[in-house]
């Protein structure tokens, strides 16, 4: 069509229809699915006094893809399953209590029950889209995105992280991978999911989640358990928490409930962050804020590619070392004996949780969880 002939394209006018009556479809099947959930499940006696039974919509069956492999417990699949046994045993009491009031339809009928649907963006088996509001880069290797949703939405405990699904171009299969949401204030004042990745060449989630910005979407479903009680190791007289990379996702969540919780606001937490530089020390500030109200609390920095700059951390009572974490290191930042009882937990890529394991079991930690 040219722009000065004022007509229209007869196959972009058919185009534009079709893409309109697809829409309308799309939201009429919408609509008739919400209605469909809110309707009451049961032994129902019609207006006619006819007697129904309507039984209530199956779990959603995950796709195979949507298991990231990576040991959660549950696992989606393991979730799906006892969903699924949950809904067969609701399904065969239902239709025994209907079979009971065909015989004797003068009896009371059981009250009628509705599928109630989860208000939360979060779903441990349905993957729901959610809007970035805000995205940008944390040092050479880190990518923060900001997520449209509230407390509310993303009600985690220590040690429950959420499942990102992706299906980058070069990939023929979708690509699911845990991540760790952080809930801290964002800048709209609101308390929102904070996710920190670490990026990596050559991966296809790290292209993907890089290439991402303000306005894109990603599918999200959780929340997802890890097999260790990470809260077991505030308890000690001494606990010590590790984190590598993003790994310090997992470990601030753990900050996060000892802060709330006054019965461990004066437990010896040494908080250990290892990082490239100092750009890359993400959430270094709110562990400066918790520090007024935890008096107990202790941050050690290792950068492995930065000189050491006290001076610009001096403000937030923060330690910083320029050098690689190591068992001298940890030695020092926990002040050399550490006690029968010392426990600690330990988040990062794989090596890094073996080297500090291998460190901290030389320096007698009684517990290490390692995640």
């Amino acid at each position: 069509m040219s722009a000065s002939s004022g007509s229209v394209n007869p196959a972009v006018q058919a185009l534009l229809a079709e893409i309109a009556v697809a829409k309308l479809r799309a939201e009429q099947r919408r609509q008739a699915k919400a209605e469909a959930d809110q309707q009451p499940y049961g032994v129902i006696k019609e207006t006619s006094g006819a007697l129904v039974l309507r039984l209530p919509p199956p779990p959603p069956a995950p796709a195979p893809s949507d298991c990231c492999h990576s040991g959660c417990t549950p696992c989606i699949l393991d979730t799906y399953r006892d969903h699924l046994h949950a809904h067969n045993a609701e399904v065969a009491a239902l239709q025994a209590q209907y079979q009971c009031a065909l015989l004797d339809d003068t009896g009371p009928l059981p009250e009628p029950r509705h599928h109630v649907l989860s208000h939360s963006l979060l779903n441990p088996l349905r993957f729901a889209a959610v809007r970035i509001i805000h995205a940008h880069s944390i040092g050479a290797r880190g990518r923060l995105l900001v997520l449209e949703a509230t407390a509310a939405d993303f009600a985690l405990a220590p040690g429950e992280h959420i499942h990102v699904r992706a299906q980058p171009g070069a990939v023929t299969k979708p690509i699911t991978k845990p991540f760790t949401p952080v809930m801290i204030v964002a800048a709209d004042g609101i308390v929102r999911p904070h996710l920190f990745v670490r990026l990596y060449a050559d991966h296809a989630m790290s292209a993907y989640l890089a290439n991402l910005s303000s306005g894109d979407q990603l599918a999200v479903r959780g929340p997802v358990s890890t097999p260790e009680n990470m809260t077991r190791a505030l308890s000690a007289p001494l606990c010590l928490l590790a984190a590598g990379g993003s790994g310090i996702a997992p470990i601030f969540q753990l900050l996060q409930f000892a802060h709330a919780n006054c019965a461990y606001r004066q437990t010896r937490i040494v908080l250990v962050h290892c990082a490239q530089d100092s750009e890359s020390l993400w959430l270094r500030a709110q562990v400066a804020e918790m520090m007024v109200d935890m008096p107990a609390l202790e941050y050690v920095a290792f950068l492995s590619e930065q000189p050491e700059q006290p001076e610009q951390l001096e403000a937030l009572e923060l330690r910083m070392v320029s050098a690689r974490m190591s068992l001298d290191g940890i030695r020092r930042a926990v002040g050399g004996n550490v006690g029968a009882k010392a426990q600690a937990v330990v988040c990062g890529p794989g090596s890094f949780n073996q080297d500090v394991a291998r460190w901290l079991t030389e320096l007698g930690f009684a517990g290490i969880q390692t995640l």
